[in-house]
């Protein structure tokens, strides 16, 4: 006969798995890759982390701002919004490219 225990929905269906569990201990910190990680920050140049921080940032923004413009003034007819979001979403992407080629140039010299 059943026991009614033996569906309970609360069980882990996976509790008696043999297999070794994926993503750790579960416990947090402490682990070879923070220490990995926290060796690569320290090795990277300041000037060129800063570069790449400035430049996703700027591209992210612009892309965004760019699109949500486009959209404005495609499909509400807002002229002025949309128009000065498209323009300064534009003018991110300019910039984080001047960013780029500056960082560059230095880098290079």
């Amino acid at each position: 006969m059943l026991d009614p225990s033996d569906d309970d929905p609360f069980e882990d269906p996976f509790g008696d798995d043999s297999l070794d569990d994926p993503f750790g201990d579960g416990s947090t910190g402490g682990g070879e890759a923070d220490e990995d990680i926290a060796s690569t920050f320290e090795s990277i140049d300041r000037s060129t982390l800063l570069a790449f921080v400035t430049v996703g940032v700027l591209v992210h923004g612009g892309i965004f701002a760019a699109s949500l413009g486009a959209m404005l003034v495609g499909f509400r007819g807002q002229w002025v919004v949309g128009g000065s979001l498209a323009v300064a979403g534009v003018g991110a992407l300019v910039l984080s490219v001047g960013i780029y080629r500056r960082y560059k140039a230095k880098r290079d010299a």
